[in-house]
């Protein structure tokens, strides 16, 4: 009686080896004490970044994971909240988003492609009829949507 359950283990073991992982994304944020924006620091930030490009990763095919670690943040616009505004930011064409982050892609556990980059809008004003009006990250959401389909195309799940 007990070689059955013993089968199943070793059977469910070996499946999981030769089984695609599912795509998956882990984002961890570098120090953010020392990002160039202070709002950045807040967890809020960090939580929304963090979710939006896990949105992101799953549009992957089944098999690949995505590690990036988010190095500096710099949101568009400037932080008024010292005069008084609280959550008042001034956007001028001077003040474009920037991220600074670090991104690994595998494919079964095999690095596929990596890198270390500055992600940067300088015409984000421009695209602001792309993002929704009510969201306080909609020109960095834009701006590591349009870096992950051109960074990670040919790796995306096909519509159908």
């Amino acid at each position: 009686m007990r070689a059955l359950p013993i089968f199943a283990f070793c059977f469910g073991f070996v499946a999981s080896l030769t089984t695609p992982v599912s795509a998956g994304v882990k984002v961890n944020f570098s120090d953010p004490q020392r990002y160039a924006d202070a709002d950045s620091r807040s967890t809020n930030v960090q939580q929304d970044i963090k979710a939006y490009l896990q949105r992101l990763g799953s549009k992957l095919e089944p098999g690949f994971d995505l590690n990036v670690t988010v190095l500096d943040i710099d949101l568009a616009g400037f932080d008024m909240s010292s005069r008084g505004s609280n959550n008042y930011r001034v956007l001028t064409g001077a003040t474009s988003p920037k991220v600074r982050l670090r991104y690994t892609l595998t494919k079964n556990r095999k690095v596929v492609t990596s890198g270390e980059e500055w992600l940067t809008d300088q015409f984000y004003l421009a695209r602001a009829g792309l993002a929704s009006a009510s969201d306080p990250l909609r020109y960095e959401k834009n701006m590591l949507e349009e870096w992950f389909h051109s960074r990670f195309a040919s790796h995306l799940r096909k519509r159908g």
